[in-house]
């Protein structure tokens, strides 16, 4: 499964050296959708990290309250869920939806996310490509520049008010 996940890193032509940002950016222009990293408190009984893979961007929600590397691990294990193009297969239940974004209608975070569970060989070969992305890039705080279109800015604008996020960046 390493030298699988290797060759799928190599494949995806991410330039040298990289961080979380420039990798992000990098997928972002590959992959023709913007990828938006939101830093929250998940807490303990949650997910450390998200992949929400909106209809027009994609957003990577991460635990805050933990240190830069382990924010960094959480955002790689998400992002190489996007390049090992996984599909998400069980569905979101709605106390879940309803605890993970207590300001919205847990409905429409079903219908937003549709599915948040992968298989679990899934979730190894995201184990192992982030560790082969960590490995790779040139570590620095991840943080984003790109700025999002009017559509995208309301969509995050209201997942960062259900979250109490002030001031997240764009990537």
């Amino acid at each position: 499964m390493l030298r699988a996940c290797e060759t799928r890193f190599t494949d995806w032509e991410v330039p040298t050296p990289f961080t979380i940002t420039r990798l992000v950016e990098h997928l972002s222009d590959r992959r023709n959708r913007l990828i938006h990293l939101i830093p929250t408190e998940l807490g303990a009984d949650r997910p450390s990290g998200i992949w929400l893979a909106l209809p027009a961007l994609d957003v990577v929600i991460y635990e805050s309250r933990t240190s830069r590397t382990h924010q960094e691990h959480i955002i790689a294990h998400e992002l190489a869920h996007m390049l090992c193009e996984h599909t998400q297969e069980a569905p979101l239940d709605r106390d879940t939806a309803g605890r993970l974004f207590p300001g919205l209608d847990p409905r429409l975070v079903q219908q937003m996310m549709g599915r948040t569970k992968y298989p679990d060989g899934d979730e190894l070969e995201a184990e192992v490509m982030a560790s082969v992305i960590l490995c790779r890039m040139n570590s620095r705080p991840p943080s984003g520049t790109s700025v999002p279109d009017s559509d995208s800015r309301g969509i995050l604008h209201r997942l960062e008010r259900s979250f109490s996020i002030g001031g997240g960046s764009a990537v």
